[in-house]
């Protein structure tokens, strides 16, 4: 408990409005309200990270409405989570729920509710070897672009970030272009009037 709360102060000292905190590696296996209480006061939370905290199940887990991005990889969570999540998290975006214990591909339906779900992640899980997994998960919900980092075609989707690299790089090389062309244009100008001086 002592170090979920250093955690969270830490995190919360370094944001003016607390949108995101990071719990990776804090031993929790399940939630108490004290411990709940430690979230519930930030409700403007949009990001919550818990990969490697041990946890078996998500009862007493903090309500935050306005949650899109939730991070479970590598816990002991089973279909019952995936229920959970379905009920309290209606702006979810992005689920990674890689390396648990989630077994068939029909513990996700209760996901088909969460009209925003964007990405989700389930690398490592049983229901993974389940034939058809991935055409199945896509089927299953409608608003899924990205199934372990894959489209519904089975090709690598990239991230954000990385577009948003490559678009910069791209700028820069058009401002670099741009900046010889002006130099060029301001060379050339000098001339102009020594022909006028002539006439």
């Amino acid at each position: 408990m002592e170090q979920l709360k250093k955690q969270i102060q830490e995190q919360v000292e370094e944001q003016d409005i607390v949108e995101d905190l990071n719990i990776d590696g804090v031993k929790i296996t399940k939630f108490t309200e004290e411990m709940a209480a430690l979230f519930t006061q930030h409700q403007q939370l949009v990001s919550l990270s818990f990969e490697k905290c041990g946890l078996t199940t998500l009862d007493g887990f903090p309500k935050l409405k306005q949650l899109q991005n939730l991070e479970f990889e590598n816990n002991s969570l089973t279909g019952t989570a995936i229920k959970f999540i379905a009920d309290n998290f209606k702006e979810l975006i992005n689920l990674n729920l890689s390396q648990n214990n989630i077994k068939s591909v029909d513990d996700l339906k209760p996901l088909a509710s969460l009209t925003k779900l964007d990405s989700l992640e389930l690398k490592d899980n049983p229901l993974t070897k389940e034939a058809g997994y991935h055409k199945k998960v896509f089927q299953l919900l409608p608003s899924l672009k990205s199934l372990d980092n894959k489209n519904e075609k089975g090709e690598e989707v990239l991230d954000d970030e990385g577009d948003e690299d490559l678009d910069d790089d791209e700028f820069d090389q058009d401002d670099s272009y741009d900046e010889s062309e002006e130099d060029d244009e301001e060379s050339e100008e000098p001339v102009k009037p020594t022909k006028k001086t002539k006439k």
